[in-house]
């Protein structure tokens, strides 16, 4: 019986592959989604029906030569388009099913080359551009084809009851599968609505740019770019104010704008393409795209709008995290990194710092340690004087030593060497093509190699006094190239622990420290993790109760799906999503079945760190996180709720030596005036686990005990599925 499971999810593994690689077209990763976007494609059977050969053609071989991410259609998507570009030119039959094979072969390989090439020196997506290489190279040797006979479709609705211009937008969605027929646009409109209701209104701004760009330019109202290329600019602004940026007003004007040019574009390609009798196909979408999100990568400072190029999303989804991130101390397009240190350091220069961090180089930090706010003692003459010289240093990130300068003395207390201004150093690539500079090190205390990997915490040197330092202190900043003095770009400290004024220890999920605050990194208690640890397969019994009533019981699972998302499962279907690592665990998203009890969890625990300190810290999760047991009727309708975009969550955790646990109390509220109020307390073991929890709103009490905790038996993971 085993095997024949194994069989059908394999089978149902590549079917939805197969299917994303239709919703991929319009940048969305749903399987349902493409199944509508199939369905539209048979308006023209003989188009549909290559089309389809083309993709199980590119996913298949996607499969058989082992490449990554198969699961996201990318490499099946072009050889989609290839298809559908065949079937919309040529009957179905013998011949073209042997040209239809090696094309989607082909673009699967030109799809993985141009991937890694793009993304590697330019940090760029390669959309269809695949798909055009290979359509331009059939075009051409469809000169020499004999065997082959021009399709040519049979439309069977002309238009629909609408007026004009509603038909031509539909039809020029439709010819984005090469069906360009308001049926088909219908559809694939249906599609796009149901995933992204903002995706869809873009859709329809970037056609309305196009349409009347083109007729105040041309002076022709009748058929505008003759429909079928106008799906390019509809692309255009899909593309950028949607998937590639962080919805926002400027998004959207760029998103215009892109719609804009994308018509010039088209225009030109129109009139040069006719030389060779060529179509237009994607040509005008993906210069007009690669080249805006080329020269936007490119700005020196973050400001709106804000790229997505490692992560695109539908705008919901993008938007979100973005919120998210602002709430929680971080920012987009800025490079987390972990502390490089062991200790307390004091910044003594921050970002646009008074001294030296202006400009270009805005964006860097120093440290120094101070003690009763002094970085020296004696009389601070000696540079062993200095708190932090001969300190070592670890490294904050994943990476490869690209450079290192270690024989520069250290220079005495007030001088500087203005010919090597950052002394001794070291320079790390990191993974996303930033470039990482420590500087101002000990000399001959770096532990690396150039050309060495390393980790996070892993030693690499001692703090020092190094070039253009008149005291010793640790430079840090992140960079966009490997030449030393290139500028700088944002970045934000992870998982730390800072101290201002007030002398209240906070966790910070992201930090960007302001002078004179202290730093430190969050160290794990191994108890606090122990007890807290999901891993796969373990298993929690509590039995809950609400006020008086009987006590319930609720099995909670651990599981991960196949695109390794964690989540925390009741025995009555409901599911919280979740992140743990190493430093702490975090809900972030539930499914639509409504528990009580997981809200009861997910509000005491929300996001937890694993430091075994006493902390406070503030979070603002989606609002939706909260079951329906929860909240009145009427709350939901009121001008607070509707106006809200998250909860306000406010943490403080001590230890209660009466019990021996961690006491972790929280208020969660949606404003000032808002009349939801609750109170959520969490008593955590160590070692044990999460005892206790309470929460309170208005007039009710729920409590929760842990019962047991176990691991599930282990049967094995199906290899077909990884």
């Amino acid at each position: 019986m085993l095997p024949f499971a194994n069989n059908v999810n394999f089978l149902l593994a590549n079917i939805r592959c197969l299917l994303r690689s239709y919703s991929a077209i319009f940048f969305i990763a749903d399987a349902r989604i493409g199944a509508l976007f199939l369905a539209a494609t048979f308006y023209f059977p003989n188009s549909g029906w290559v089309g389809l050969l083309a993709a199980m053609t590119g996913t298949l071989t996607a499969r058989l030569f082992h490449f990554s991410n198969i699961k996201s259609g990318l490499y099946a998507y072009n050889s989609l388009l290839v298809g559908l570009a065949l079937g919309a030119h040529f009957e179905l039959s013998f011949s073209l099913l042997s040209l239809i094979i090696l094309a989607s072969i082909l673009t699967v390989f030109i799809t993985v080359t141009l991937a890694d090439a793009l993304w590697r020196f330019e940090r760029l997506p390669a959309l269809s551009l695949p798909f055009v290489i290979v359509a331009i190279t059939i075009t051409f040797a469809s000169q020499g084809f004999n065997t082959l006979e021009s399709y040519t479709p049979h439309t069977y609705l002309a238009a629909f009851p609408l007026p004009d211009l509603v038909n031509h937008f539909l039809i020029a969605l439709g010819a984005a599968f090469f069906t360009p027929h308001p049926l088909a646009g219908l559809l694939l409109l249906l599609g796009i609505l149901i995933a992204s209701r903002y995706l869809a209104f873009l859709a329809v701004s970037g056609y309305g740019v196009g349409y009347f760009l083109y007729q105040s330019l041309s002076g022709i109202s009748d058929n505008p770019l003759n429909y079928g290329d106008a799906f390019n600019f509809i692309l255009t602004a899909m593309a950028l104010g949607g998937i590639f940026m962080v919805p926002s007003v400027t998004s959207y004007l760029i998103a215009l704008l892109g719609a804009a040019l994308a018509v010039l574009v088209t225009m030109a390609t129109q009139a040069f393409m006719q030389v060779y009798h060529l179509p237009v196909m994607a040509i005008p979408f993906l210069l007009t795209i690669l080249t805006i999100l080329s020269a936007l990568s490119k700005r020196i400072n973050s400001t709106p709008p804000y790229l997505l190029l490692e992560h695109p999303d539908l705008p919901e989804q993008s938007r979100e995290r973005a919120r998210l991130l602002a709430a929680r101390g971080g920012k987009i397009n800025s490079v987390p990194l972990y502390a490089p240190f062991q200790s307390t350091w004091t910044v003594y220069q921050g970002f646009n710092g008074k001294h030296t961090h202006q400009g270009a180089w805005q964006h860097a930090l120093d440290f120094i340690i101070t003690l009763d706010q002094k970085s020296y003692q004696h009389n601070g003459q000696q540079l062993t004087d200095y708190y932090c010289f001969g300190v070592p240093l670890f490294s904050p990130v994943y990476g490869i030593v690209v450079r290192c300068i270690h024989n520069l003395v250290d220079n005495p207390i007030g001088e500087v060497d203005v010919n090597n201004n950052w002394g001794n150093l070291i320079l790390i690539r990191l993974n996303d093509g930033n470039y990482l500079l420590l500087c101002h090190l000990q000399q001959y205390s770096i532990q690396v190699v150039e050309g060495q990997t390393v980790i996070p915490a892993q030693l690499l040197a001692n703090c020092g006094n190094s070039g253009r330092s008149p005291q010793p202190h640790l430079h840090m900043h992140v960079q966009k190239s490997a030449e030393l003095g290139s500028a700088t770009v944002p970045f934000h400290l992870t998982h730390v622990t800072t101290q201002g004024i007030s002398n209240e220890c906070i966790f910070r999920f992201y930090s960007r420290p302001i002078e004179n605050e202290l730093v430190s990194p969050l160290i794990a208690d191994s108890g606090i993790k122990q007890a807290l640890h999901l891993p796969i397969g373990k298993q929690l019994l509590y039995r809950f109760r609400k006020n008086d009533e009987e006590w319930q019981t609720r099995q909670l699972s651990v599981s991960v799906d196949l695109m390794g998302v964690f989540c925390l499962e009741s025995n009555l279907g409901a599911k919280i999503y979740f992140v743990e690592d190493q430093h702490m665990l975090s809900f972030y998203a539930r499914n639509r079945i409504n528990d009580p009890f997981l809200t009861l969890f997910m509000l005491s625990l929300g996001v937890t760190p694993f430091a075994g300190r006493e902390l406070s810290w503030v979070d603002k999760p989606p609002k939706n996180l909260i079951a329906k047991d929860f909240i009145a009727p009427l709350q939901t309708l009121s001008g607070t709720w509707q106006r809200a975009s998250s909860l306000y969550s406010t943490y403080q955790r001590h230890w209660n030596e009466e019990q021996a646990v961690w006491q972790q109390q929280a208020y969660h509220t949606l404003g000032k005036k808002s009349t939801l109020s609750i109170k959520t307390i969490a008593f955590i073991n160590p070692n044990i686990g999460c005892t206790q929890l309470f929460l309170y709103e208005n007039k009710t009490q729920w409590l929760a005990e842990l019962y047991t905790s176990g691991l599930s038996n282990d049967i094995g993971i199906n290899e077909h599925l990884l």
